[in-house]
């Protein structure tokens, strides 16, 4: 099995610390690493460089050769402009099926943390396993801890089978992003997962739904394909990927999808999206004993202040009276004060920024 790790986005709820010519991914964030180093990492406990390929936006791939340079260079995937996932999906499938025909890969993302990293991995490899033998879509989820509206929820279904104490069961249906209501409805009813976006599939069969669901799309790909390592890559890649239409692999193939090719791993694996906002950041590191989280090296003290994220550069000291459960996130160039349980708002003042104030977000 192979690994795709997708890294980039523009990270515009974790501002200032992330922006779009450094985006949330590839900022040291804990203890001077990134989450795509820590990704990565988590990977290489189980599979080679070779086995591990990175899509990556073709403006970050200098971050990705400094940050992991032991990565082949062909098992980089730029893309030449940023789409949304269905096209980067695709243009990982095919390069690899190109490569390693019929392949199963996993698909993944760098903005996680994952406490039980070896739970996660004995998932993935169970995933792989079915995924190779059964042709289906596997998932690897989680179960909800709270009602949350920033995530997809899938429903389980009969159980299909059990590998290496995991049981694979099939997915009913998907909810991509519900309102709370219909959020809190599902946590309280049960029988529900969290989908956390990775999925194992078989490079072949996923470009078979592509050309049946999305075939201007799958037209595109396979011209790339046939320019791939040649002297028309680079022209040929720019031209057939500026016409693909931006979309979710969500709403672009899993939602015409039939049921009964979908299945998921429930995997209690501590997994944190951290990417949601700096509150979901805080919650994720914070443990019994520390309720205060400190890092970039920043100096701090606080007189009547508990519970609170301050993330800094060395050489600044950072005062706090008698505040609590705030953010407080300096940088060169910004500054964001805010309640941890309106973080979800920075979002919004980001596309302000962008607005008034380009040099802030670029």
């Amino acid at each position: 099995m192979k690994i795709v790790i997708f890294v980039g986005g523009h990270g515009t709820r974790l501002w200032p610390i992330s922006r779009k010519s450094f985006p949330k991914p590839f900022v040291p964030l804990v203890k001077g690493k990134s989450f795509f180093q820590m990704t990565y990492a988590r990977y290489r406990k189980e599979y080679s460089p070779e086995d591990i390929f990175i899509s990556t936006e073709d403006i970050y791939v200098h971050y990705v050769r400094r940050q992991v340079p032991e990565v082949p260079r062909n098992n980089i995937i730029a893309e030449p402009e940023r789409k949304d996932i269905l096209a980067a999906c695709g243009l990982a499938t095919a390069i690899v099926n190109k490569y390693y025909p019929g392949e199963t890969v996993l698909i993944s993302w760098a903005k996680h943390l994952i406490a039980r990293e070896s739970v996660f991995l004995n998932a993935v490899i169970a995933a792989g396993e079915f995924a190779e033998k059964s042709g289906l879509i596997v998932s690897v989820d989680s179960k909800p801890e709270f009602p949350s509206v920033h995530n997809g929820w899938v429903k389980l279904g009969k159980t299909l089978d059990e590998i290496n104490g995991f049981k694979i069961v099939e997915i009913e249906k998907h909810i991509e992003k519900p309102k709370l209501p219909l959020a809190q409805k599902l946590f309280k009813e049960g029988g529900y997962l969290i989908n956390t976006g990775y999925r194992v599939w078989k490079t072949d069969l996923m470009l078979g739904y592509y050309k049946q669901f999305q075939p201007a799309m799958y037209e595109g790909l396979m011209k790339i394909v046939d320019s791939w390592g040649t002297s028309k890559q680079e022209s040929v890649l720019i031209k057939e990927y500026h016409n693909f239409k931006k979309d979710s692999i969500e709403y672009g193939i899993f939602e015409k999808l039939p049921s009964k090719v979908r299945a998921t791993i429930a995997a209690d694996m501590g997994w944190e999206d951290i990417g949601i906002s700096w509150e979901t950041f805080y919650r994720s590191l914070i443990t019994p004993k520390q309720k205060t989280i400190i890092e970039g090296g920043v100096d701090t003290q606080f007189i009547d202040s508990e519970n609170n994220l301050i993330i800094g550069p060395k050489g600044k000291m950072v005062g706090v009276i008698g505040l609590s459960n705030i953010a407080v996130v300096d940088t060169t160039d910004g500054l964001l004060v805010c309640r941890l349980d309106q973080t979800q708002q920075v979002k919004d003042l980001y596309e302000k920024l962008e607005h008034y104030f380009k040099e802030y977000t670029e």
